[in-house]
């Protein structure tokens, strides 16, 4: 059985992104470079969401992030999304929450 629900999607739908993950600080408090993980194949969709409070008139983008289990892939909270320019949602996104792993795949939460 073929589990790899994100590229079963037509090609037009889906999209690379980058997992850019922070390297922390040295003994002297200087940020490390971070890391950067290209993943070829992911969905990306709009999330309907709620804002708790009335006290603006923007709400926060949210997005969700779907793409397949593939072997030593991972994600964090405090992982960044980059999608790339000309692509749907395109920018660099925060993951919100714990993300999930499904059998089939992952689901991310995201906000920018």
């Amino acid at each position: 059985m073929n589990n790899r629900i994100v590229t079963r999607f037509p090609a037009s739908w889906r999209t690379s992104f980058t997992i850019l993950r922070g390297g922390g600080r040295d003994k002297f408090t200087n940020p490390l470079p971070e890391s950067e993980v290209e993943v070829p194949h992911g969905l990306i969709a709009p999330r309907v969401s709620t804002e708790q409070d009335d006290f603006s008139d923007l709400a926060d983008a949210t997005a969700v992030l779907y793409c397949d289990l593939t072997p030593g892939l991972s994600f964090s909270n405090t992982d960044r999304i980059r999608i790339p320019e000309g692509s749907r949602l395109a920018g660099i996104w925060s993951v919100v929450g714990r993300p999930g792993e499904w059998p089939f795949g992952w689901e991310v939460g995201l906000k920018k």
